[in-house]
């Protein structure tokens, strides 16, 4: 037994001494030593407890110059130096140790040869082809062509933004290049590689930069996780708002474009549309729905829902309660329906229960049959109320169980103490009442309050328009009635110049007869000469008219001509009549005149000046 041991000591030391230092740059040791490339330096490090002391690393000869040992110490902190290539010699074997500077062997002695601790230096990557296949080549330019020893090289790969490397094996590694094969298709990834001297006698190289490549696109896998939302109408039609989630990017394996919806509403043929993601209103009266997602090389599967009978079994036994304050976990039992059987899918289904749109905090998680419980996760908030429901689905519709309410974590009494009621018709009657509900269940209800909504604002205008329409109308029809009351109250209430005639005296029958005589002369019944004087009456003759003059005046005929127009000019002047002219003597006016002789009425002589007027005595 003594001797086995002592046989397992001497193996471990000779592994420690020869083995770890060659081929193995995973193993640390205290000291490490390496050439830098097959023409450079070497680069010695160590473990440093003591960070402001100074070390010396010493080399001494032991083939071709046996005890020579030299030195190099490194500055104050640093914890490695490199021996030039010039101080050293190739093929010798070399004692290496490291002391502090008060002469103490921090190390043990390292013994190597200089051509077996080779490193070289990363390989430089390259990308040939990234389809169909990737291929990727490297290249070392620093390792001279000439060296008798080329490099073996190993690669490692992983999903860009993941932590995780995957290993090529080496066996499967060309000399200068590898093809890729099993890789995910539109997925970015990184590779690197390292290389050692093909006889394993020395160190692996660093790993190399990243190269990174995406691969191609290759057709979407799956079925789309779609669902249905019943919309309230909003013109008069309900309407079936379908819902769809986006395929994942594993799924996917490309961009995907566009999705291809086919729906059956009890026409002779489905009809088909394109859309983009992710919902789409379709007619209420629609039965069933399929759709597939399209990227630039195929499709997936079409995923079918049915909605022919939304009436079937549904999930009993429906519970729902928190898990550490932001999950939910549902339960159900399936339906006892011996006719149906189990559903060949489950649906779990929640949305804030307060939210105005459903559709927009509604989700859904779906579970094969067999499976009676569902754990949901997402974006749950504290002491909002959620209604869950649980569907089962059948290849001829679904049937759903009835909603809970359910909290991922409850307050202490209530907050909220307005609620804003949306959805209302106008011009409707309501009833109102409220309870209370906990964990523990719902309370007793309030009273009920009743309240009716008002009439929509067309409606008001209509009404307005026809009152002020009836009024009007009604005004018309009093004053066609009362007008003789109206103008007798008027001529009472107002004074008289708003109500009696005034003579017009541009209509004088005279005026119209002195401007179709004599137009040229006429200034009109009121004009007057500005620059004329008033010759003062120095002798007045008074006679009695004719018989015949006065006969003349009243067997005048009527003018029927209309007024003849104004002349343009203002600077004629007319001639004021004399009253020899209208002596008894003068020649009549029947024939002075002709058969135009204007006729001077009673309403006109009453407007005539009285001779007390012409003599000024008044």
């Amino acid at each position: 037994m003594r001797k086995r041991w002592r046989g397992t000591w001497l193996l471990l030391l000779a592994l420690k001494t020869f083995g770890f230092q060659e081929g193995d740059p995973e193993e640390p040791t205290g000291l490490e030593c390496y050439q830098m490339g097959p023409s450079g330096g070497m680069n010695c490090t160590w473990t440093s407890p003591e960070a402001n002391t100074t070390y010396t690393l010493h080399y001494q000869s032991l083939k071709f110059k046996r005890n020579q040992t030299r030195s190099s110490q490194a500055p104050t902190g640093q914890n490695w130096v490199v021996i030039g290539r010039s101080s050293l010699t190739h093929n010798e074997n070399y004692a290496v140790w490291v002391e502090a500077g008060d002469g103490t062997q921090v190390t043990p002695r390292l013994t190597l040869t200089l051509h077996k601790i080779v490193k070289p230096d990363p390989p430089v990557l390259s990308l040939v082809d990234v389809t169909p296949v990737v291929t990727v080549t490297w290249t070392n330019p620093h390792w001279p062509q000439h060296f008798s020893l080329n490099l073996a090289c190993q690669l490692r790969y992983r999903v860009s933004g993941t932590r995780n490397w995957t290993r090529v094996h080496e066996e499967d590694v060309e000399p200068n290049s590898y093809e890729f094969s099993s890789l995910e298709p539109f997925t970015a990834y990184e590779v690197q590689a390292c290389c050692i001297p093909e006889d394993r006698k020395g160190f692996w190289s660093d790993w190399s930069p990243s190269q990174t490549f995406q691969t191609p696109e290759a057709a979407p896998l799956g079925l789309v996780d779609v669902w249905r939302v019943a919309s309230p109408p909003e013109s008069g039609e309900p309407s079936l708002l379908l819902l769809w989630k986006p395929l994942n990017s594993k799924a996917a394996r490309g961009v995907i474009r566009s999705y291809s919806l086919a729906f059956w509403n009890g026409s002779d043929s489905p009809e088909s549309l394109e859309f983009p993601c992710c919902s789409v209103s379709l007619p209420s009266r629609t039965t069933r729905v399929w759709i597939s997602a399209n990227n630039h090389v195929g499709q997936t599967q079409p995923a079918n829902l049915s909605l022919e009978r939304q009436d079937l079994p549904a999930p009993a036994e429906v519970q729902v309660a928190a898990v550490h304050g932001q999950d939910l976990r549902v339960t159900w039992e399936p339906s006892k329906d011996s006719l149906e059987g189990e559903p060949t899918e489950y649906l779990v289904e929640w949305a804030e229960e307060c939210s105005s749109s459903k559709a927009a905090s509604l989700d859904w998680v779906r579970r094969p049959a067999g499976t009676h419980s569902a754990l949901l996760t997402g974006d749950f908030r504290s002491q909002v109320p959620y209604q869950v429901r649980v569907y089962g689905l059948y290849p001829g519709g679904f049937g759903a169980s009835a909603p809970i309410r359910a909290y991922t974590q409850e307050g202490v009494g209530a907050t909220e103490t307005s609620y804003n009621l949306s959805g209302l018709e106008p011009g409707t009657s309501y009833q109102l009442w409220m309870t209370g509900s906990t964990s523990a269940g719902e309370g007793n209800a309030s009273s009920i309050h009743l309240f009716h909504t008002p009439d929509s604002r067309w409606e008001t205008v209509l009404a307005s328009l026809l009152a002020v329409g009836f009024l009007l109308f009604l005004a018309c029809v009093l004053g066609a009635v009362l007008h003789v009351q109206l103008l007798d109250l008027c001529q009472k209430v107002l004074p008289s110049w708003c109500w009696e005639n005034v003579p017009d005296a541009t209509h004088s029958r005279i005026e119209l007869y002195e401007m179709d005589r004599d137009p040229h002369s006429f200034r009109g019944p009121l004009a007057q000469d500005p620059d004329a004087e008033e010759p003062s009456i120095t002798e007045l003759d008074i006679a009695e008219p004719a018989d015949h003059v006065n006969q003349g005046y009243s067997a005048l005929p009527q003018l029927e001509s209309p007024v003849p127009a104004l002349p343009h000019s203002n600077d004629w002047t007319g001639s004021k009549p004399r009253t020899e002219e209208l002596g008894p003597s003068s020649t009549p006016l029947e024939e002075a005149w002709g058969q135009q002789a204007p006729v001077i009425s009673d309403y006109e002589k009453h407007f005539m000046p009285t001779l007390e007027e012409v003599l000024g005595l008044t």
